[in-house]
């Protein structure tokens, strides 16, 4: 049986999500025609909006996402902390190594949830809210890797894949980078297999001299994108770390969904 549902809800969330996708904001006019309802429901469904400052309008009149999703976004960090944390503590507790789910924000990753584990001598202090280019370290790639796209040859950029290339074991990931995966170096190591096509990225040395790390990107999970990852204080990181890597990533976006 299909539970009831408040249309005028709904239309006012479909508001923000077309806001959302969009630059230069909307008019009613254009509202009106995607959401197929006349203006004046439109007018209705912004007025409401503004009063909550989830939208506001500009000097020509066009609708735009408003400041006040920032304060419902801020309540969503604890949120995926709690849900990443069991898969976090069970990756960092077996592999040994800090474990981290991170974040996109804006240009940059954001560790939003650290699980260090309790019985090694020592380990990489890793802090929640620590923040580094999205190309730098092996968290901000694998969120690079999970947009479809990977490293030029000499490591200096990121770029898209062309239209019809081919991946390493058949699956879309980006092409293995000449040269040891442990060596410090700029360029990455990025791994996916016929049998699992999630792939991970490996680095040494990126982010912390003597630690390298390895991370998966989170796959699946609508409106949000991110990865899951360990660093360790290594000269490479054992290809198992890696598979494991991505077991976590999978465990964390179902727990997300």
């Amino acid at each position: 049986m299909t539970a009831e549902t408040s249309q005028t809800l709904d239309r006012g969330l479909r508001v923000l999500k077309l806001l959302a996708d969009t630059d230069h904001g909307l008019t009613v006019t254009e509202l009106a025609a995607k959401l197929g309802v006349n203006r004046t429901v439109v007018y209705r469904l912004l007025a409401t909006l503004e009063q909550h400052s989830l939208v506001r309008r500009d000097l020509g009149g066009r609708a735009r996402v408003g400041l006040g999703v920032l304060g419902l976004a801020h309540q969503v960090h604890p949120l995926l902390r709690e849900a990443a944390l069991p898969a976090l503590r069970s990756l960092a507790e077996e592999i040994g190594a800090t474990a981290h789910l991170t974040l996109v924000d804006g240009s940059e990753a954001l560790a939003v949830a650290v699980v260090e584990p309790t019985w090694t001598d020592y380990h990489v202090a890793y802090r929640t809210g620590f923040r580094h280019p999205l190309d730098r370290g092996a968290a901000g790639r694998a969120i690079l890797a999970g947009r479809g796209m990977q490293p030029t040859p000499d490591g200096s950029r990121w770029e898209r894949f062309a239209d019809g290339e081919e991946a390493v074991g058949g699956s879309r990931s980006p092409s293995p980078v000449p040269g040891d995966p442990g060596a410090a170096s700029e360029t990455p190591a990025a791994t996916a297999t016929a049998t699992e096509p999630v792939r991970y990225v490996l680095t040494h040395g990126e982010l912390e001299a003597g630690a390298s790390g390895a991370a998966a990107p989170l796959l699946g999970v609508p409106g949000i994108e991110g990865s899951v990852g360990v660093v360790m204080l290594a000269d490479s990181v054992p290809e198992r770390v890696g598979v494991r890597v991505v077991e976590a990533a999978t465990e964390v976006a179902d727990a997300l969904r």
